[in-house]
């Protein structure tokens, strides 16, 4: 029983960590989008990166095509300081 408790333990642990790590890139990644002059892009970018929306809800969000969502995205990409 002691073995579980431990194994336990140590799995919460490491899920504790993996969620630290996930939390410091998604906020790295808002970092990255917010050095994007253009706030449709920006907001393009945390839709898909941050919100995990599929192409297809973004262009229905934003009001576009989705062919336009990709040109935009694309643009967006190009922008992008690191």
């Amino acid at each position: 029983m002691e073995d579980v408790i431990v194994k336990i333990i140590d799995l919460e642990n490491e899920i504790n960590s993996e969620i630290d790590e996930l939390v410091d890139l998604k906020a790295k990644i808002m970092t990255v989008i917010k050095t994007i002059d253009n706030l449709e892009y920006q907001t393009l970018l945390e839709l898909r990166y941050l919100c995990y929306k599929p192409w297809e809800q973004i262009a229905i969000d934003m009001g576009y095509s989705v062919n336009n969502i990709f040109k935009m995205h694309k643009k967006a990409i190009e922008m992008i300081k690191i």
